[in-house]
């Protein structure tokens, strides 16, 4: 087994991410449908009370396909985000929010580049976190990581939705799945990772947070989002 297969997503091949946005295009290599996907997860938090007044973390942030929008709409200072990969964040910076006049409101102080979730260095508690194709490219115990360091930097009363795909309860979870909607297959070891709703319960309790809900939410891709809340 070779490095790059040991790594959890390909988007850990960092070196290889940096020199395919040489001559790449930032929007097709953190997914594609932009204007769709974007437009729906800035949707999906208003629709569940996002206010202007409200600071956001936006974990996997990439280019910064529904950053656009949350940063045009909330009040300067308030959208952070959190990235393995510099130099997709820096595409997306350079190429989406400046043009746009956007970056006077999000200082490069609000971005963080880190591979293990260190979000507590941004320096402030977060009313909202939003890990959107985020877990779907992560092992488990990547995710409960992610879930330990993220809660000490929650509102007392804050939320994080995160996208799943999820395997259904009468499914063996090592089957690999193809999801009708949207032509994807995921998997129970490796990426794109599917999860039994148990699994999701696990990882949130064992970190200290729990399932609140489910939100409806019609992901053009047949991901499932669900809304965390601290225990």
């Amino acid at each position: 087994m070779t490095n790059d297969q040991r790594l959890p997503s390909a988007y850990h091949r960092t070196d290889a991410i940096a020199r395919a946005m040489e001559s790449g295009d930032h929007r097709q290599i953190i997914g594609g449908m932009w204007d769709e996907i974007g437009r729906l997860q800035f949707d999906l938090l208003v629709d569940n009370g996002l206010q202007p007044r409200h600071r956001l973390i936006d974990l996997g942030c990439g280019s910064f396909r529904g950053g656009v929008h949350f940063a045009n709409y909330l009040d300067a200072g308030n959208y952070f985000g959190a990235d393995i990969n510099a130099s997709i964040m820096d595409a997306g910076y350079d190429r989406e929010l400046a043009p746009l006049g956007l970056a006077n409101k999000v200082p490069r102080a609000n971005l963080l580049v880190t591979g293990d979730f260190d979000v507590g260095k941004l320096g402030t508690t977060f009313d909202y976190a939003l890990a959107l194709s985020l877990f779907t490219h992560l092992p488990i115990n990547l995710i409960r990581t992610c879930l330990e360091k993220l809660r000490p930097t929650m509102a007392t009363d804050g939320r994080l939705f995160a996208t799943f795909f999820v395997c259904d309860d009468g499914l063996p979870l090592w089957r690999p799945i193809s999801h009708p909607r949207g032509g994807i297959t995921t998997y129970g070891d490796a990426d794109p990772y599917h999860y039994k709703v148990a699994d999701i319960e696990f990882m949130a309790g064992s970190t200290g947070w729990h399932i609140e809900r489910e939100v409806r939410f019609d992901h053009p891709r047949s991901q499932r989002c669900f809304v965390l809340a601290t225990a």
